[in-house]
């Protein structure tokens, strides 16, 4: 893919989304990048071609919001070896998924705007007004026999995106919802969606992972909403945390990619078990049509939920067929 911008554009976007909102002093950029002032206008000016909304005066320079049309390069720019992939921005489709899924058998990741036909798991519809989510959906591909089960990517993305989120507000331990949903404050920041696929003749399974987060939805998008949902959702905005889109969309990547490739799990069992929002709780659940009671006790990375049921039985719940009931 032909790269529009600059190194050096980057560089200084990097440094910008990395400042949390704050203005950046131009004699930073001077004495960092050992540039001219010349330079720099450059270089703001091309972001501001391509959709940033940058604010400066004579001593600083303030990113308000990163423009979708600096998404791509800057992503294939910072993303390390392992999470590169071709990256398509939307800025209005029906669903992420569907269009990855279309693509499975490459390596890819997708952004849009805005979602038409969002959906999360067993169907039930993602809502997330133009311009406030991170939307996307991406592709792991690995050989059939290595991919593992839905159980196992559901799980090792979640602790990636609690990670991710920590790293980049400095709040936790973020909350896990088995199996794919994250909480903070007892309401929900974000959800995944994670599909198996095989293309037709391919050695090889894909993973496609969607991922949806709240992030600049505010109180009066809410009011908008179903009235079921307006005291179970929060946002970076309404947590306080002013962090860009596109700086969340980097470092959840990565992340994801880390634990994704990760050879020994049970680290990750453990960083699941610390941010679980179910540990020791009695629960009610739907697994295969069977309501199910019993008190949360582990994870199995390939099997789903370890549950003992009422009746002291031990059983394992898989993410695929199983909800919790509210």
């Amino acid at each position: 893919m032909t790269v529009d911008l600059k190194s050096a554009d980057l560089d200084i976007l990097s440094t910008l989304l990395n400042a949390n909102g704050q203005p950046v002093r131009l004699d930073f950029f001077l004495q960092e990048f050992r540039v001219t002032q010349k330079s720099v206008d450059r270089s703001i000016e091309e972001l501001i071609r391509h959709g940033c909304a940058i604010e400066r005066d004579m001593h600083t320079i303030h990113l308000i919001q990163a423009g979708l049309g600096v998404w791509t390069d800057y992503l294939q720019h910072v993303l390390p070896e392992q999470s590169q992939r071709s990256v398509e921005v939307y800025q209005t489709t029906a669903s992420t998924q569907d269009l990855v899924k279309a693509q499975a058998d490459k390596s890819v990741v997708i952004f849009a705007d805005e979602q038409t036909a969002g959906r999360g798991r067993l169907g039930r519809q993602w809502l997330a007004p133009k311009g406030v989510g991170l939307l996307f959906s991406m592709t792991h591909i690995l050989p059939t026999d290595q991919l593992g089960s839905i159980d196992r990517v559901s799980f090792l993305t979640a602790v990636a995106l609690a990670q991710a989120i920590e790293s980049i507000t400095g709040h936790g331990p973020i909350q896990i919802r088995w199996p794919n949903d994250i909480y903070v404050d007892h309401r929900k920041l974000a959800g995944i969606l994670v599909e198996i696929v095989q293309p037709a003749g391919s050695a090889s399974a894909t993973a496609v992972i969607g991922i949806g987060i709240n992030v600049g939805l505010t109180e009066d998008h809410l009011a908008e909403m179903p009235a079921e949902l307006r005291s179970r959702v929060t946002s970076f905005a309404m947590l306080g945390w002013s962090v860009d889109r596109l700086l969340i969309a980097e470092k959840v990547i990565a992340q994801i990619d880390r634990n994704l490739h990760a050879q020994d799990a049970s680290r990750l069992v453990d960083e699941w078990r610390v941010r679980n929002l179910h540990r020791e709780q009695t629960l009610k659940l739907k697994s295969n049509g069977q309501t199910i009671t019993g008190t949360v006790i582990d994870l199995d990375p390939d099997h789903g939920l370890i549950v003992r049921r009422d009746t002291g039985e031990i059983v394992h719940l898989p993410a695929a067929t199983t909800t919790i009931l509210d």
